[in-house]
This record gives structure tokens, C-alpha cells and sequence, in this order.
């Protein structure tokens, strides 16, 4: 009885690795479990053998079935669709088509690597979704002149995933509203759908200019369910983060669009958050980065955080792909969880109030629905003089939807303003041009990129008295459509 139960229980595991459809799969497999069944109970080769031997093959098959069904299916693929393929994909998202670039490793089969799918979640391959610049598309990682390598470093140790933005009101294409939040989760949810396997604790984000600072927000707010992100040339605009995810930044120190003070904020809240000391770094990657980890397991910190500075102006660095990625896949297994780094988290990473700002606002009968608003600082000269740059300083944000009502002067609103939201080392005290950015319906509020024609802005000078004196603007301001000064 033993040789020929061992003999079955063998066929059966070599039969759960061959690569045939999962459906076919599943159906086969429900049959071996009820062959087993009825030769267990009902067979006169078991009626010498005792009722726990009998209930012990019972269990096996039980098994045996469960495992045909859940290590095959992931989800149960029973929707009859064929298996997810290398190329350009379309799906539903938000009521609107949305398309993303899949790039299957070539050692898969209809989707699945065979070993990945038998072996579990520690050999199944990581997700990698990679986010294009403004105006770009997916083209920019995965097209014939692509300026990124990114895709090309990872080759078959990870499935790439390289969404396509929506066009904002200037017909470019974006990222950063809600609806590519959704996104997101819709493609993680396409996967499962169309039984993809992948593993859930190797989930990666990279991003390129906005698509780095949505990124960021990705990282940021759903670090529950990302591993690690990868950042170049962007900020982050939120500091309310949950879960807990790696870092790596990188960031021209000639950037025209990208300020140092930006970057050097969102290094300095990342630091904190993940438990970290923004005085304490060693050199990483022969000298290009600096690792704010060191202090505990060089080689095998959870979250680390890295900065890798250069003088490649806004573009893709030549030596991000391969640095990023051999931060990514020496990362440890970790299960995704809601809470923060030990020792880090948003309440230690967020700096306080400094003072307030209060405006009045001359609100334009032709405006469209303001919803946000963001407050900059810039060189005084920047009032006559315009330029396509980053702001120099952020101050603060605020929501305004109720607060400004088309045709009509606004009552006095209140900002509170931090001066360490953009990583000043010191209070900026001087004179600077005071920019207050109106984000409106069908503007760039989501994005953080304001649109011109569509979204307005005003610009006055300020003078800056101390860190912690409240500003008070004396004169209601007028505020007008954002013009384009930028190239792009």
C-alpha cells in the first residue's frame, strides 16, 4: 500500500508542474482528487487497511486538489480569457480605456514562470512599474529610442509595467489625480484576474520628473502594499505617509526643474520617516549615493534610504538603472505592513507650523471651480522676469474650494506655512515674490503641474521678517490664467 500511495502521490506533483493551462489544469486535477476518493473508500485493495490510514489518503487528496486549484489559478482564472502576453495592453479604469506596456520575462510561460508558480512567493517574480515623465508615455521605457536603459537592466528577473498618463487641459499627458491611483490598483487587480503570478511582497515603483512625484505619492500613502520606490527628479508633496517602503533618489545638482531645496526636503522626510538620522550617512555605490541605513544591517536593512546626487540636470542619470536596481532585488522579503519603520513614522518625519498666511482674493467671474491652492516663494525677480523652474521654497497648501467663489472677493483665508517644507537649512529672511497657484476643475491640481490658461496664479513681493511672524497681505489680490513660460 505505501509504494503505490508514494508512487501516486509522485505522478501527482510532477503533473502539478507541467505548464498546461490553468483551466485544463484545475479540471484534471479535481478529477485525480475524486479517483483517490473513490479508490480509498470504495476499493477491495483498502478493506484489510484501517479507517486512519483510509482518512490519511483522504487528507492527501484534499490536498493534492487544493493545491491544483490555488498554486495554478491565482484567483481562479475561470473568466475563459487567454493568459496575459508581452505588448500593449488595454483595460477599464474609472470609466475610461487606459492603457499600460507588459513586459513578461522570457523565461514564462502564458504569463506564469513554472518554478514561481510551484515553488511560492520567495521565487515568484517582483512587479516593477515605472511611471513616464511629463508629456511622455510608455514609449519612454520601453520604445526603440528610449532615453531609460531601466528596462533593459531588469531584463527577466521581473515583470515591468509601464502605464500611459492621461492628457490634462494642455493635451499632455500626467500623473498624480486619483484616477491614477485607481489605476494602479486596477492593473494589480487585472493581474490576479487573469492569473498572472508574480510576488505580492516585491512590489517596485520607479518614476522619471512627475511621474516620480506620483511615485512619491504612491509610496507615500500606499506603503502598505509597495516595497520600495525609486525617484529621479521629483518631490514630495504630501507628508502624511502610512506603511513602510525603501527609498532611492536621485537628483541633478544642475536641475532647472527639480530645486535642491525640493529634493533635499523630500530626502530629509524620508530619512525620518524610516527611522533614520539625516546627520548620519555612509557612501553606497563606489561614492554615487549616500546610504542613510548604515547604522544596523549594512547589507540587509528593510528600509533603507538612499540619496544619490549627480550633474545630469533633470534627465534620467546614466547610472540610476543599474544602481536602482541592485538596490531593488538585494532588498530582504518583507510582508507588506500599514505601519511605519521602527523608530520613524509621519508625526516624527513632519515639521511644524512655522507662522500663518492670510490673503484676501479677487476671484474672476470666468473661473472655473477652484478646488486647492499652493503657496511658493521665488527670487523677487522672478515677477518681471518669469522662468520654467522649480519653486525655490514651498510653503504650504491648502484647500479652497469653498472659499472661492467666482465673481466675488473672497473673505480671508488662512494658510499655515512651514519654511522646512523645502529643506531650508535656515529662515529665508529677505525679499522674495510671493506665488499663490489657484489649481481649478480640469486644471493640474492633481499633478502639482499647473496648466496653463486653465489654472491662475498671482505673483507680489514679500518681505520676510522671522521664522515664526505671522504674513498678513494688506491688499486683495488679483489673481490671472497661468501663462506658459516653459518648453514644454
Amino acid at each position: 500500500m505505501f509504494k503505490r500511495n508514494a508512487w501516486f502521490t509522485g505522478i501527482t506533483n510532477v503533473f502539478l508542474l507541467i505548464p498546461v493551462g490553468q483551466s485544463l489544469k484545475t479540471a484534471i486535477t479535481v478529477r485525480i482528487v475524486d479517483l483517490v476518493v473513490d479508490w480509498t473508500m470504495a476499493s477491495t485493495r483498502y478493506r484489510g487497511t484501517s479507517l486512519l490510514q483510509r482518512l490519511r489518503i483522504l487528507f492527501l487528496a484534499v490536498v493534492l486538489g487544493l493545491a491544483g486549484c490555488n498554486l495554478f489559478d491565482n484567483d481562479n482564472n475561470d473568466n475563459n480569457e487567454p493568459p496575459l502576453e508581452t505588448g500593449l495592453q488595454t483595460i477599464s479604469s474609472g470609466g475610461a480605456e487606459r492603457e499600460y506596456f507588459l513586459q513578461l520575462p522570457s523565461d514564462s510561460d502564458d504569463g506564469n514562470s513554472i518554478q514561481a508558480s510551484a515553488l511560492g512567493d520567495d521565487t515568484r517574480k517582483p512587479l516593477l512599474f515605472a511611471y513616464h515623465r511629463y508629456t511622455g508615455s510608455y514609449q519612454y521605457w520601453v520604445g526603440a529610442n528610449r532615453p531609460s536603459d531601466l528596462v533593459d537592466v531588469v531584463g527577466d528577473e521581473a515583470i515591468f509595467i509601464a502605464p500611459k498618463g492621461l492628457e490634462d487641459a494642455a493635451d499632455k499627458r500626467t500623473w498624480g489625480g486619483q484616477a491614477d491611483v485607481d489605476f494602479f490598483f486596477d492593473i494589480l487587480a487585472e493581474f490576479d484576474r487573469r492569473g498572472l503570478q508574480y510576488n505580492p511582497n516585491r512590489i517596485f515603483v520607479a518614476g522619471h520628473s512627475i511621474g516620480s512625484e506620483f511615485t512619491h505619492q504612491l509610496g507615500c500613502n500606499h506603503g502598505d502594499v509597495i516595497r520600495a520606490i525609486v525617484i529621479v527628479a521629483g518631490g514630495l508633496l504630501k507628508n502624511d505617509c502610512v506603511g513602510s517602503a525603501a527609498v532611492m533618489m536621485f537628483h541633478g545638482s544642475n536641475d532647472p526643474l527639480t530645486s535642491d531645496n525640493s529634493a533635499a526636503a523630500s530626502r530629509q522626510y524620508w530619512v525620518l520617516y524610516n527611522g533614520w538620522d539625516v546627520d548620519a550617512f555612509v557612501p553606497a555605490y563606489e561614492g554615487l549615493c549616500d546610504d542613510y541605513s548604515f547604522p544596523d544591517q549594512p547589507d540587509n536593512v528593510p528600509y533603507p534610504v538612499l540619496w544619490c546626487e549627480h550633474d545630469q540636470g533633470h534627465q534620467w542619470p546614466s547610472f540610476a538603472s543599474e544602481t536602482a536596481w541592485d538596490l531593488l532585488r538585494g532588498l530582504p522579503e518583507m510582508e507588506p505592513t500599514p505601519a511605519a519603520p521602527p523608530g520613524g513614522g509621519a508625526e516624527r518625519a513632519t515639521p511644524p507650523v512655522d507662522a500663518n498666511l492670510t490673503f484676501q482674493i479677487n476671484v474672476p467671474a470666468e473661473i472655473n471651480r477652484p478646488l486647492t491652492s499652493e503657496i511658493f516663494l521665488r527670487p523677487l525677480s522672478f515677477i518681471d522676469n518669469p522662468t520654467c523652474s522649480a519653486p525655490d521654497i514651498v510653503l504650504g497648501a491648502a484647500s479652497v474650494e469653498d472659499l472661492l467663489i467666482a465673481g466675488e472677493v473672497s473673505e480671508p483665508i488662512t494658510v499655515p506655512i512651514t519654511y522646512a517644507l523645502s529643506g531650508v537649512p535656515e529662515f529665508p529672511s529677505d525679499d522674495w515674490a510671493l506665488i499663490i497657484t489657484i489649481y481649478v476643475e480640469g486644471g493640474g491640481g492633481t499633478s502639482g503641474i499647473s496648466i496653463p490658461g486653465v489654472d491662475y496664479d498671482l505673483a507680489v513681493p514679500v518681505s520676510l521678517v522671522a521664522e515664526n511672524t505671522d504674513i498678513v497681505m494688506s491688499d486683495v489680490l488679483d489673481i490671472t490664467p497661468v501663462v506658459n513660460v516653459c518648453p514644454f
